[in-house]
């Protein structure tokens, strides 16, 4: 299909982008500085209150039940006066000591009932079959405690008629809703997560030092941004997200869900990347990921790995791709978060 004059001028916008906090446009002496001037600005276009409280206004376990070897509980997470975030928590049968955690973070799909195991239909056991999603599931088997939230705009946080219909989530809708009140919709997801790590914090089963987050999709999306922003999140695994702006959400269709003002006038997703360094990060692709092409993948790593050298820790960051498409690769997730949280 032939290219019009509109793909042409938002191409040119596109290339036009200064990114002047750009890591490699700033070439910055002190990477704690620039580090703390970026996390900043990702902050302020995310949308997220300036607060040193906790986000987690209140916690409420609804069920607990025992299934397969580890416990399940159903929780509601308090995160806004009038919003609660329901989610499975599952933990360890006859755990006896303080262990690490892992958020579980669904993509575009039913919600948390994938990580947690809990397909409701066909399709969704065809995503934890051939796409290894159940990943809180496999987190707890691992010996980890594991919280799978519903992020907003899926699962029990669609809006009311598109349950009523049955459409897979709502985020185009709560996109525009929270553009037009000046945040974004994984800003307030974002502010969600910060809220679940309170809570995992808070739990006596979970060692509060060691706490990773993993997801898919939409869900290393939200891992990024929150290890990104929140220095709490010990280890980040996004799976088949990581990539340029440039070569993924800007050149081909995305959800609205994806899309920051602003933000990649200033930096590209590396630089986002750069801000969990030191931090563990495993970056997870698939080499045949149509919507977050290789080639954006293995640009971008190679302008993060700089970052990591000039932390001073180039062995903590890792690219893990899978022979496939768009899906989650465990394959070497849990060997690598294992040598993360080895403890003394």
């Amino acid at each position: 299909m032939p290219v019009t004059a509109i793909d042409e001028h938002f191409a040119r916008l596109r290339e036009a982008q200064p990114r002047a906090l750009s890591y490699h446009v700033m070439r910055p002496a002190d990477l704690t500085s620039w580090q703390t001037q970026v996390r900043a600005l990702v902050r302020e276009r995310l949308g997220i209150p300036k607060t040193a409280a906790s986000r987690l206004l209140g916690a409420q376990v609804e069920s607990v039940e025992e299934v397969d070897g580890y416990i399940r509980e159903r929780v509601l997470l308090q995160t806004e006066p009038d919003l609660q975030v329901p989610a499975f928590l599952l933990r360890p049968l006859n755990q006896t000591a303080e262990v690490p955690a892992v958020l579980a973070l669904h993509g575009h799909g039913p919600g948390k009932i994938i990580p947690a195991g809990l397909p409701e239909d066909e399709e969704g056991r065809h995503l934890i079959a051939e796409g290894e999603r159940d990943y809180a599931v496999q987190a707890v088997r691992h010996g980890y405690v594991a919280l799978a939230p519903d992020l907003r705009g899926f699962g029990e946080l669609r809006l009311a008629d598109d349950i009523r219909r049955g459409a897979g989530n709502s985020c185009e809708r709560l996109s525009l809703l929270a553009m037009q009140i000046g945040r974004s919709l994984l800003g307030m997801r974002v502010w969600d997560l910060m809220a679940a790590v309170d809570y995992l914090q808070s739990r006596p089963e979970v060692d509060s030092n060691h706490i990773a987050a993993t997801g898919n999709s939409g869900g290393g999306t939200a891992t990024l941004f929150l290890a990104a922003i929140d220095t709490r999140v010990a280890a980040a695994i996004p799976s088949c997200y990581f990539c340029t702006w440039a070569a993924s959400i800007q050149a081909m269709p995305h959800c609205a869900c994806n899309f920051v003002p602003g933000l990649s006038t200033q930096i590209e997703m590396y630089d986002l990347a750069g801000l969990v360094a030191p931090r563990p990060m495993l970056i997870v692709a698939g080499r045949d990921d149509p919507i977050f092409p290789l080639a954006g993948v293995e640009e971008a790593y190679t302008r993060l790995q700089a970052i990591y050298a000039a932390a001073g820790c180039p062995q903590r960051l890792e690219l893990f791709v899978g022979e496939g498409g768009h899906r989650y690769y465990s394959a070497r997730v849990w060997p690598w978060l294992r040598e993360q949280f080895v403890r003394p």
